[in-house]
């Protein structure tokens, strides 16, 4: 059984990081919004129009998904001239944790 002070202890536990985590992996339980993210896992930047192109979707579309990720930290936007390109937040550490689980899970299927 566990104490009033433990039991405490436990609830602060579950914060605000869990609910930014259920947010992230809501974003994510999206295909599309996850072949987004994992074609930026290998390409350093792309365009909305490539990334439509290669998922066969439209660029409204796509730019809707890109969108969400953005919202919740794992893709940002960067202005080159007049082209806007996604890339990766690297910033973020569950970018970073995600893209090695990518890459391991990629190795093992192949």
């Amino acid at each position: 059984m566990l104490t009033d002070a433990e039991i405490r202890s436990n609830r602060r536990i579950l914060n605000e990081t869990d609910r930014d985590l259920a947010t992230t992996f809501k974003a994510l339980g999206d295909t599309t919004r996850l072949r987004i993210f994992r074609l930026l896992t290998n390409e350093p930047q792309m365009s909305v129009g490539t990334i439509a192109k290669i998922l066969h979707t439209s660029s409204p579309l796509t730019s809707q998904h890109i969108k969400v990720l953005v919202n919740v930290h794992l893709i940002e936007k960067q202005r080159t001239g007049k082209k806007i390109f996604s890339k990766l937040d690297r910033r973020n550490p569950v970018v970073r944790e995600l893209i090695r689980t990518i890459r391991r899970s990629m190795k093992t299927k192949s």
